[in-house]
């Protein structure tokens, strides 16, 4: 698996031309971004479905937070959010 230092001498880093001005802390984050968008995409190529791709970095967070002597966070689901749902029928 790489890691973050082979990400910042990846060439979509190393050749994009906004990234030659660019500071070093937004170079990293950018580094961040393509080692998830490319760990996800390997996961979702294994078949691994989203719910369990989201399962898995949940348990990972959990145990960054506990290793650091944290309570983990709280976690607020989402999943019919902004779905409109459809009304009972009321009888006259």
């Amino acid at each position: 698996m790489k890691t973050i230092e082979d990400y910042m001498n990846d060439p979509r880093i190393v050749n994009d031309p906004d990234m030659e001005e660019a500071l070093e802390p937004v170079r990293r984050i950018h580094a961040v971004r393509l080692k998830i968008q490319d760990e996800k995409a390997t996961m979702i190529a294994a078949g691994m479905t989203i719910a369990e791709i989201n399962a898995l970095y949940k348990k990972q967070i959990d145990e960054m937070f506990t290793r650091q002597g944290l309570p983990p966070p709280q976690y607020v689901d989402r999943t019919d959010f902004g779905k409109i749902k459809p009304e009972k029928v009321v009888g006259v």
